[in-house]
């Protein structure tokens, strides 16, 4: 399950244990209402509270079965019983297993509904998401949010509307839209759509995943594999650490009543997967695919409708500039390297992992705003973080992968410095594409 491969970049997890029953109530028994988010490149963040806590920001993944609480700090406030220690596992190539403990009897919160009883993990392992987007993320939210409501996903005004089912059937006209038959299990999304691979026409059954960043990640075998020209990269970061594998573009993907020409797919090396079960299962459609619509989910009737926006014709890209950063404090505006792809512009104009990020294209690092529960509070301190600096003036770490998935030919200046040394030195270097 987890713009545009920053952050924990399709994250799975596999559990063993009975979950409660849970009860969701909405405010006023209203039929519906509305919520803002956050977009951060195709990711959505939004606010969540936790046993009556102030909101707090959770990724959305459909992927995820369950809530998962993983930055230690929320801890301290959130009333959390630690609960009984279960065992989790995850994508990536770092580490077997994680410490973490299920919660029970906790409260969640969102816009005018809440859900009482609710079962909650608690990772002990620091998870900080924070550092990929430039924000501080609390943890993951998924099937909560789904399983009672239908959910729509509004990713160009940025706001999700949680509707009654009977209310919905009623008075939302779903005309525009096109349904597809989505299939619920272990309370995760799945759709069957046909791609043609390798110039052959094959089936895929792919998790909904809009907390993965890429377009498509595909498990290799005898029908899928990626064609050269193909490059080897970081993929992303799973609970299990590091994701590498290949990065290669299939020839298109039907969705619906569209065909999707050319998208991106990652191909994760059998390392990085060695702990989730791939049985019947061809990989992930990730948030790349999915802001390029509007999202209707029911899972109660298996449906899944979709209207495509204004994004549908874009191309798509991945990270040109092979260039990963990492904001290790997302409270203060501070940017370090910490993969550079071999033989990419940003390794060919000298990057390397641990340089200070300094300033991209004339603009210094700055903290992302995050506008939807921003108090002036809150304002005030990122205006004092960022030492006066004008919003014109500053750059985010969101902004900066969203530049480097622009097209080729895209002009680059970082301003770095190495090791103890306050030498500033020069990376220039212009956006090119391997494939």
């Amino acid at each position: 399950m987890f713009v545009h491969r920053i952050v924990l970049s399709v994250m799975y997890v596999l559990l063993g244990f009975s979950i409660g029953a849970q009860n969701l109530s909405i405010e006023k028994n209203k039929n519906k209402f509305r919520l803002k988010f956050e977009q951060a490149s195709g990711f959505v963040i939004l606010p969540v509270s936790v046993n009556g806590s102030q909101p707090l920001n959770f990724l959305l993944d459909t992927g995820s079965p369950y809530t998962i609480i993983t930055h230690l700090d929320a801890f301290k406030y959130l009333q959390l019983k630690k609960g009984e220690p279960i065992n989790i596992w995850g994508l990536g190539r770092d580490r077997e297993k994680l410490e973490a403990y299920l919660s029970k009897n906790n409260t969640l919160g969102f816009g005018k509904a809440h859900i009482d009883s609710a079962d909650v993990i608690l990772l002990y392992e620091n998870e900080n998401l924070g550092s990929r987007f430039g924000m501080q993320v609390y943890g993951i939210i998924g099937y909560d949010l789904f399983k009672d409501l239908v959910v729509r996903i509004d990713y160009v005004r940025e706001n999700i509307t949680f509707y009654q089912h009977s209310f919905f059937y009623k008075k939302f006209n779903t005309s525009a839209y096109t349904d597809i038959d989505m299939q619920i299990s272990g309370k995760k999304p799945y759709l069957q759509l046909n791609a043609v691979i390798n110039e052959n026409t094959v089936p895929l059954r792919l998790l909904i995943d809009s907390a993965g960043s890429d377009p498509l990640w595909l498990f290799e075998n005898e029908d899928i594999y990626p064609d050269e020209p193909y490059i080897e990269d970081y993929l992303g970061f799973g609970l299990n650490g590091e994701i590498l594998g290949k990065r290669s573009r299939i020839q298109s993907l039907n969705i619906g009543n569209d065909k999707l020409e050319q998208p991106t797919v990652s191909f994760p090396d059998s390392l990085s997967v060695s702990y989730v079960t791939r049985t019947e299962r061809s990989g992930s459609l990730g948030a790349e695919i999915l802001r390029r619509y509007t999202t209707i989910y029911d899972y109660r009737n298996s449906k899944l409708f979709l209207k495509k926006n204004r994004h549908l014709g874009e191309k798509f890209y991945y990270n040109l500039a092979g260039l990963e950063l990492n904001q290790p404090f997302p409270e203060l505006p501070y940017l370090e390297v910490f993969y550079v792809r071999e033989n990419s512009p940003a390794y060919k104009a000298g990057l390397r992992k641990g340089d200070v990020v300094r300033y991209v294209n004339n603009k210094k690092i700055g903290l992302y705003h995050y506008k939807p529960h921003n108090d002036e509070q809150t304002a005030a301190k990122i205006e004092k973080i960022n030492f006066g600096y004008s919003e014109r003036e500053l750059i985010s770490l969101v902004e900066i992968i969203e530049m480097f998935r622009k097209k080729p030919g895209s002009q680059i200046e970082i301003v770095y410095t190495r090791g103890d040394s306050q030498v500033e030195r020069i990376a220039e270097f212009v956006l090119e594409s391997s494939f």
